[in-house]
């Protein structure tokens, strides 16, 4: 479950400062893993995990006794959407919940009763090579190559060239069909105008036929990551 309705509570405040205060580790700031349980439509906490003091039981901390009752919390405090993810794990970002399952059921909640279920479909469409030593070193010699055949065209021009790049429509499977390409340090004067349709040919060519960046379908809608890749103009 990627959601903490025990921590994103202001009524729980003190009991996460103490939890991570005590319990937390490198591999857990948070200091506690929760664990869960929906039935007939309730949502309740059935025990707390601490690496100090293992399983811990909600009628066992005082600020959550006063939702206990025959051996159960109840989460009547939490109202929002409980995020619940199964099956491969498609994308990852090593920031907060930044990462994306095949299977994501959204699950609405309202004073801990669970009013509506939604469920999406998430798949990877192209892998991409991004994470590839071998393909990072092809890449960076295209563009060692590319840099050194922009000057022998256009000797006048040095520096370093900034390319923005994403992939831009999109056919059968979603499978992309060109890729969009634009330029953040853009210059006017010649013969930059002129190397940047070129690079922007070339560039397009070479991420489309190698699949080089990744792609995704995530809740509903195509998603992917824009690339800014440097240029070096040199002999």
């Amino acid at each position: 479950m990627l959601t903490c309705p025990l921590y994103d509570c202001h009524a729980f405040d003190n009991l996460g400062k103490k939890l991570e205060e005590e319990c937390s580790t490198t591999s857990l700031w948070r200091g506690y893993i929760g664990h869960w349980e929906i039935e007939n439509g309730m949502l309740y906490l059935s025990s707390i995990w601490t690496e100090k003091e293992g399983k811990i039981l909600p009628n066992d901390i005082p600020e959550l006794r006063k939702y206990c009752k025959n051996g159960k919390c109840a989460a009547t405090w939490f109202s929002d959407t409980l995020r619940v993810v199964s099956g491969s794990r498609i994308s990852y970002e090593h920031m907060g919940w930044n990462r994306y399952y095949e299977h994501e059921d959204f699950i609405a909640v309202k004073q801990g009763k669970v009013v509506s279920v939604k469920r999406m479909e998430n798949k990877l469409i192209i892998k991409g090579k991004t994470e590839d030593p071998d393909a990072n070193k092809k890449f960076n010699q295209f563009l060692g190559n590319l840099g050194a055949q922009l000057h022998k065209s256009h000797p006048e021009a040095s520096g370093l060239i900034l390319a923005k790049v994403q992939y831009s429509k999109f056919g059968l499977m979603m499978m992309p069909t060109d890729v969009d390409v634009t330029f953040p340090n853009k210059r006017e004067e010649p013969p930059y105008p002129q190397m940047e349709r070129e690079i922007k040919e070339k560039l397009a060519n070479y991420i489309l036929a190698n699949q080089y960046l990744p792609l995704y379908y995530i809740n509903g809608k195509i998603k992917q990551v824009s690339w800014t890749i440097p240029i070096r103009i040199n002999k």
